[in-house]
């Protein structure tokens, strides 16, 4: 059973169909995931806010055969209206593929202010690159550090390997191996497990 508090956090305790939605969220991860997807639109028309956000996650990553990108920013869009963090996160990525950085940017800033932890790695990306915002690769490595300090997996990956560029002098290059050695840790311990053969060829629709 997928965990809603997990993967939302404590705004998940919000929606009233939070048990029907964990339900219908774990059938994407097996052969039964077209009904699991089919529950979770229903869930969504019905004003679950959880089911909203991996809707608009599946229009995102491909699982209606293509990618949709205005489909996923109306859906992520209604979710944010109600303060849901993830949903800004989702509106990030999807401006930001849009090529709207300037709109990536607000989103990501909403979710950082309510302390959700992919949102330094968005924040970070956009500053690494000067997209929407002025180069400033020493405030990215900030952004990826605060991200990796909350446990956001993408934050550390990222932080280990510009650290390990060089990114940082002899100092970064002994602090991006420590997160290296921290993940390759992670992953025999099992933390960070492989997809099983059992699941769908389709990307998973959740967004951090």
């Amino acid at each position: 059973m997928i965990d809603a508090v997990e993967l939302y956090g404590l705004e998940a305790l919000d929606d009233p169909f939070r048990e029907e939605f964990e339900y219908a969220r774990a059938l994407l991860d097996g052969p039964e995931w077209e009904h699991g997807l089919e529950k979770l639109e229903t869930l969504a028309y019905a004003g679950s806010m959880l089911s909203t956000i991996c809707v608009a996650g599946c229009m995102l990553k491909g699982w209606y055969d293509h990618e949709d990108l205005p489909g996923a920013e109306a859906w992520y869009r209604v979710a944010a209206e109600a303060g849901y963090s993830a949903a800004f996160i989702g509106l990030g990525i999807t401006n930001y593929r849009m090529g709207r950085f300037s709109d990536a940017l607000v989103a990501y800033e909403k979710a950082a202010a309510k302390g959700h932890p992919p949102a330094y790695h968005g924040l970070a990306c956009l500053y690494w690159y000067g997209e929407g915002v002025p180069l400033d690769r020493q405030h990215a490595l900030a952004l990826w550090r605060q991200g990796a300090s909350l446990g956001h997996p993408k934050a550390r990956h990222e932080l280990a390997r510009v650290l390990l560029h060089g990114y940082g002098g002899l100092r970064g290059r002994i602090e991006g191996l420590r997160y290296a050695f921290r993940q390759a840790a992670e992953i025999l311990r099992g933390t960070d497990p492989k997809p099983r053969s059992d699941k769908p060829m389709k990307p998973l629709s959740t967004v951090h």
